[in-house]
């Protein structure tokens, strides 16, 4: 490393990558939030990680039912994050796992290496590259452990897949490390769950029946709840939310259309 890179100012950042939806079951998203290292470290931040590992703090979307201490939890969660609403980054890709199962011929891992390959890369890629010229981005990913994951060593292979990137092109950013993470240890991978199970909802926009069930009920209500915040509204509206229909490139869409649609129906 040269002496004049060196002396460029330094910014850390910390990336975290989860999904939701796998195979058939639509949407199949992927996402990656970034948080300065010195705002995640913040008291804030830390006070709700130490009781995450401690299993007090409870937060997991997929199991929200309407329980009332859940929802408190959500909501303390969110109200955290938007104490540093303009440092944030979110990027989203809705993509179509059903142009990838086409021809028979192609396994399962080999379309799960193509969507975890590409994606996840080009998602984070998006929130550690285009800072200044005289900025050098250092970044820490966490991943959320799965089975999938450690199979094709996706640590791995997103470290070295975008520092090849970062030197190939010229960038001035550095992927530190990537590590897999089981649940309850990092407050910013429930996070990022719960931004994309907020995000699931509101694509899906389901219309309540008297048969609708009491979870998706719940989930319907409390984002209705959580988008009353300009804040987290405009949070949502203005990440980067792209999808994928088995096309050469991803097609960015405006969100906040999706945000019209749902609050119509759903109030």
């Amino acid at each position: 490393m040269s002496h004049l890179f060196q002396s460029f100012s330094k910014h850390e950042i910390n990336v975290f990558f989860d999904e939701s939806g796998k195979g058939m079951d639509r949407p199949n998203l992927l996402g990656a939030l970034s948080i300065p290292r010195k705002s995640y470290e913040s008291d804030d931040m830390q006070y709700i990680n130490h009781f995450l590992r401690k299993r007090v703090f409870k937060i997991h979307w997929k199991n929200y039912n309407g329980d009332l201490q859940a929802k408190r939890n959500i909501e303390y969660l969110i109200d955290t994050l938007l104490l540093y609403k303009q440092l944030v980054k979110l990027n989203i890709i809705n993509y179509h796992y059903g142009f990838l199962k086409g021809d028979e011929h192609y396994s399962q891992l080999e379309r799960e290496t193509v969507i975890y390959s590409k994606f996840p890369e080009r998602l984070i890629y998006g929130l550690i590259r285009g800072y200044g010229n005289e900025m050098r981005v250092v970044s820490n990913i966490y991943i959320d452990k799965s089975t999938e994951y450690e199979r094709l060593q996706l640590d791995q292979i997103l470290k070295t897949t975008l520092n090849s990137h970062s030197l190939y092109r010229g960038e001035k950013f550095y992927a530190q490390e990537c590590i897999m993470y089981s649940k309850n240890k990092e407050i910013g991978l429930e996070l990022t769950d719960i931004l994309l199970g907020i995000t699931r909802v509101i694509i899906l926009n389901p219309f309540i029946t008297e048969n609708t069930g009491k979870i998706t009920k719940a989930k319907i209500n409390l984002v209705v709840e959580l988008l009353q915040n300009k804040d987290f509204k405009a949070l949502l509206e203005n990440m980067k939310y792209y999808e994928w229909r088995g096309g050469h490139s991803l097609n960015q869409v405006h969100f906040s259309d999706y945000i019209s649609s749902f609050l119509i129906q759903q109030t």
